[in-house]
């Protein structure tokens, strides 16, 4: 057991991080909220092309590249772009799967008549959407010590059957990268373990894999290492004193090797048990099971409308 989980963190520590996106040059959330303006003029009249590079626009060149917070609210209006998009391409499932991505994010939205006029057939689709499974809360993978914002909703679950928006940031706040996010696509992965494995994936419980025990080891140990270097350098000073005799000195001179050689050993355990407790916390720590069940449910602190 032992021997699997030390194989194991080892593989982990040493594993690259993923890249993240590198834009030219950083995009606004003005420009977003003005590709959907233009997308839905395009749509009332039946541009496709002009739609179609707007969506393209948004999705590949905008989105990728903001670097702001997208709200709850910004975030339903470029779902509903990609809706629009899915719409012209005769896609109606994914239609279905973006309007209610939006409902979500922005319930009771109205299209404007222009756009979507009594007994349009995408007012038929938004209303499918309405009834739309939100699939199973999949697993998210933040930076360490940052955090996400999910559909403009901090650090909430993402849902199987739902394409979302996600935004990573650091543990200063600076934002990482956005990604707009499909059913089916694994989730990104900010969290520096490559695989998103964690020790209870792999069926690793043993209490060793928690890291206070390895931090108060390595406390404890460092702390004892101190101590012990004081009593070779006291031994070593009368061992230098010159009112001590000779036939003192050889014992002397023992215990001072010999506490300065533990001393060395025990500061080595210290670092090395607090090396395992850094690497149990960020690299192969066991989740907390209960962020598995936070939805896009309204989050007064966090929710960015």
């Amino acid at each position: 057991m032992y021997q699997k989980a030390f194989i194991l963190l080892a593989f982990f520590l040493f594993l690259p991080r993923p890249a993240f996106a590198v834009c030219d040059e950083p995009t606004s959330v003005v420009q977003l909220i003005q590709a959907s303006r233009l997308a839905e003029e395009a749509f009332a009249n039946l541009d496709a092309d002009a739609l179609l590079t707007q969506s393209s626009l948004a999705r590949s060149q905008i989105l990728p590249c903001v670097q702001e917070i997208i709200s709850k609210r910004n975030a339903a209006a470029f779902h509903r772009l990609m809706a629009l998009e899915a719409f012209i391409n005769g896609n109606e499932s994914r239609v279905v799967s973006e309007l209610h991505a939006a409902l979500i994010l922005e319930p009771g939205y109205l299209f404007p008549e222009k756009v979507a006029g009594a007994g349009h057939p995408l007012l038929a689709l938004y209303k499918r959407a309405e009834t739309l499974d939100d699939g199973v809360a999949e697993r998210t993978y933040p930076p360490a010590n940052g955090y996400m914002m999910v559909g403009g909703v901090r650090n909430a679950a993402r849902s199987s059957k739902i394409p979302v928006i996600i935004q990573a940031f650091g543990p200063h706040g600076e934002l990482l990268e956005t990604r707009y996010v499909q059913p089916g696509e694994a989730s990104p992965n900010w969290s520096g373990n490559v695989f998103g494995l964690t020790a209870e994936d792999l069926g690793i419980k043993h209490p060793l894999l928690d890291a206070r025990p390895w931090y108060v080891a390595g406390a404890v140990t460092l702390l004892a290492s101190g101590v012990l270097y004081g009593i070779a350098l006291n031994q070593k000073h009368q061992y230098l004193d010159p009112a001590t005799s000779d036939d003192q000195r050889p014992g002397l001179e023992s215990r001072a090797n010999g506490f300065g050689t533990a001393s060395a050993i025990t500061g080595a355990s210290g670092i090395l048990f607090s090396g395992f407790g850094i690497g149990f916390q960020f690299k192969f720590g066991l989740r907390d099971t209960n962020s598995s069940k936070k939805l896009f449910s309204p989050q007064k602190e966090s929710d960015h409308e």
